[in-house]
């Protein structure tokens, strides 16, 4: 099956269109809902409970989510986070207080945790292991175009075309069009369904799955807070406009995912994990220097090219060790250190923000991946470095 893989088959193009309509849903919200929060009486620390209950409940969920992904089938799972996160959106249109608001959105992320998944897991299963990287790395443009485009869309529907009731309607729609698509494609698993399951605890002792999400944790966390204090940092040093750093940022990873990920195919994984970190803590090492905007256009260059590639880098590698049977549990194990590492580093590294200023912040930052750097370079000391085979 995987023999006749082509970039051009249905089965591909039908999940990254899925996928970048799924995130558009998603991030046609992520701008707006704190103004709806408000709306409804919600302090600040309300606001921010609301934003963090999706990904608390999908990190909790998604290994076990995985597990049943494993079991019942990928295409099944991805039907029904992408069914139920287009229904959900109906429910935000009728609250009318914030308390209610917690429990829609831990909802909202479960069915964020049963789409991401069992997603990630149909594209590992689609693609041929010599071209592994290649196939993960494009197919994780799709939602770095839906970042790009929808928040501006989101905010354009709440300020002048029809406020939150046409937002919610559209969202709707949106992840619905996905939820159509993925009706078109078909399962990829083994035909007969495997009943050995893999503990979370099993999946942890993995050295490969261990380090692999360690490293990733590492470049989520200052990812987490450049997100989230960027916006505030930039004006301190002078420089206001600051959303030139995202778009040069998505502009890079863009480049990077599409070219990076074939190359780690050809050299091997850790050929390329190691100078995309490398990369990705010289770009947070400069933000305490900062003085000007072609200074932090280089940054977003530097940080787009390395994160943007070491992520679906590390992702193939974990797929690369992992049998079949297994990678919904193992993946939703692996990519929920993606938003543990992003919520760390609004929350702890923002603590050090608040004590010792910003800069001093970013460049702890700067440590934390070097740190990451070192446990993935000695922990997996030959694992990834050569090319894939057929596996």
């Amino acid at each position: 099956m995987t023999d006749r893989f082509s970039l051009l088959s249905k089965d591909f193009v039908c999940v990254c269109v899925a996928n970048f309509l799924y995130f558009g849903s998603f991030y046609l919200l992520v701008p707006a809902l704190p103004q709806y929060v408000a709306r409804l009486g919600g302090s600040a620390g309300q606001i921010g409970l609301v934003m963090g209950a999706l990904t608390l409940a999908s990190v909790v969920v998604r290994p076990y989510f995985g597990k049943l992904a494993d079991i019942h089938g990928l295409k099944k799972f991805m039907l029904l986070g992408a069914g139920f996160f287009s229904l959900l959106f109906v429910v935000y249109g009728y609250i009318q207080a914030v308390v209610p608001l917690y429990f829609l959105r831990v909802v909202h992320g479960f069915a964020h945790a049963s789409f991401l998944v069992a997603s990630a897991a149909y594209v590992a299963d689609l693609a041929p292991a010599d071209r592994r990287g290649e196939v993960i790395g494009i197919y994780s443009t799709s939602s770095v175009v839906a970042m790009a485009m929808f928040p501006a869309l989101g905010l354009a529907i709440v300020g002048d075309y029809g406020g939150f009731p046409v937002l919610f309607t559209v969202s709707v729609l949106t992840a619905g069009a996905a939820f159509g698509l993925l009706l078109f494609v078909r399962e990829v698993k083994p035909g007969k369904h495997r009943t050995d399951r893999m503990s979370l605890a099993a999946i942890a002792r993995q050295r490969v799955v261990l380090v692999a999400s360690l490293a990733l944790f590492s470049g989520a966390t200052v990812y987490g807070a450049i997100l989230t204090f960027l916006p505030v940092y930039a004006p301190e040093r002078g420089v206001t406009n600051f959303g030139l750093f995202f778009s040069v940022y998505a502009v890079s990873t863009l480049a990077s995912r599409v070219l990076v990920g074939r190359l780690s195919d050809r050299i091997g994984r850790r050929q390329v994990v190691l100078p995309c970190m490398g990369l990705v803590a010289g770009a947070i090492f400069l933000l305490p220097l900062l003085h000007s905007l072609w200074l932090l256009a280089l940054i977003g260059v530097c940080f787009g090219l390395g994160f943007g590639a070491f992520m679906p880098t590390l992702n193939a590698m974990v797929v690369d060790d992992t049998p079949p049977q297994h990678r919904g549990s193992v993946l939703g194990f692996f990519t929920s250190f993606m938003d543990i590492g992003i919520t760390t580093g609004a929350v702890v590294l923002g603590l050090a923000g608040e004590h010792w200023g910003y800069a001093t912040m970013f460049a702890i930052g700067g440590f934390v991946v070097i740190g990451g750097c070192a446990v993935f370079a000695i922990g997996l000391r030959s694992v990834g470095a050569k090319p894939q085979g057929q596996n």
